[in-house]
Formats: structure tokens, sequence, C-alpha cells
């Protein structure tokens, strides 16, 4: 193999695709073909692509990036994220939605993402920020990239988040909080998953009694103090 070839081959990089719409997986692979990057599995939803992840084929192939939809049907990405990360700790995982959402954003990156992108970028600008990822830069896209260097891995709570964990103690659903604060539900949850994040709890009534010990809510619920 000449000096030329033997670069070029050390340059390429490999991924597994995660997204609920198969013409976005077709057109991703395509596209970062043409920059090196070459798609070794494609999957639909999370649970596939985490049976490849633990199985035996994944185990003797190289793997350097596993790019994740943010919206897998009614499951959010970033638990994959994690998920992925407990299986393959070595390998880079970045995100990919349509959506421009910061506090998505925030999240992805404390769950472990190195990469957030827009699927509205150029083709080109999206596989050179993958292959940035894959090298162990953190790369989020521009338009995003305040929020997550203002909202990084952090015990400070925002308003919202504030908000939101006082609402379910008042015992109120994802939809009926989004409903009252004017955000979607999906947003909702991904304020809560933050909270529960920084407070290092699994479950809702967990996190609010939580809330209640550190002096995060109003002296109005029980057990304050």
């Amino acid at each position: 193999m000449s000096p030329a070839r033997r670069g070029s081959e050390e340059c390429r990089f490999t991924a597994v695709l995660v997204d609920d719409h198969e013409l976005v997986l077709e057109g991703l692979q395509r596209a970062l073909a043409r920059d090196a990057i070459d798609v070794v599995a494609a999957f639909l939803d999370g649970e596939g692509a985490l049976d490849f992840l633990a199985g035996e084929a994944a185990a003797h192939t190289r793997l350097d990036l596993v790019v994740v939809d943010l919206r897998l049907g009614d499951r959010s990405g970033i638990g994959l994220v994690e998920d992925v990360i407990r299986l393959r700790p070595e390998v880079r995982v970045a995100m990919l939605t349509s959506f421009e959402d910061r506090v998505a954003a925030v999240a992805a990156v404390e769950a472990g993402a190195k990469g957030f992108f827009l699927k509205d970028s150029a083709c080109r600008e999206l596989s050179t920020g993958l292959r940035r990822v894959a090298q162990g830069h953190l790369v989020i896209d521009s338009r995003l990239a305040a929020a997550v260097l203002d909202g990084g891995p952090t015990r400070r709570f925002t308003e919202h988040e504030l908000s939101i964990v006082a609402l379910v103690a008042d015992g109120m659903t994802n939809r009926q909080i989004g409903e009252e604060l004017h955000l979607s539900p999906y947003t909702v949850k991904e304020y809560l998953s933050r909270v529960m994040r920084k407070l290092g709890t699994a479950t809702r009534a967990e996190t609010v009694v939580r809330a209640v010990r550190e002096g995060l809510l109003p002296e109005r619920y029980p057990g304050q103090g």
C-alpha cells in the first residue's frame, strides 16, 4: 500500500446511525460516505442499536461514532446516549435533530454526547463536525453553543427548572406542566431530566423529596427543613 493510500485509510471513521426515519438514514449514510465516514450499521430504534452494540459482531468491529436522533418516536434520544456510553464508553456519541432546542442540547452534553447538530446543516459542515467528534472534540452547532456553554454540568438551577419541580410536587403531569408554562411536554421532560441529573435522583417523587431537603422549593411543601 502506498503512503498516500495508507494515510487516506487512517483518516476514515466508522459510525452507527439511529433515526426513526428511513429516508434520513439513507441520505445521511450517503452524505457521510463522501467524507470518509463509513456507516457500519443503521437502526430505526434505540433497542436495535443497543442490541447491536452489546453483541458479538460489534465487539469485533471498529466503531468511532454513534449518531443518535434526538426524538425516536415517543422516546428521547438522550436516554439512548447514556445507554450507548455505558455499553461502549470509548465510542463518541453525537446527537442530530431538526429542532433548535437549547434545553435538549445542554441535556445531551450532560448525558455525555460530544456533538449536537441540526439536520438543516450543510452536508459538508455536518460531516466535518462529526469527524471532529470522532477525534474527541466537543462540537456544538453554533446556534446552540452559547446555551451549552452557559448551562453545562452544574448544580445551579434555572427558574424554569425550579418551577417545573414545584409543579411536579403539586402532582401535575408533564403535559399539564407544559400547558401551565407554555412548554411542550417533551421540553418539560428534558428540564426535569436535567434536575434529576443534578440532584442524583431517579424518580419524580425522589426528586421532590430531595428538592425539599435542599431548600429548593417554597416552604409550603411538606418536609421543608
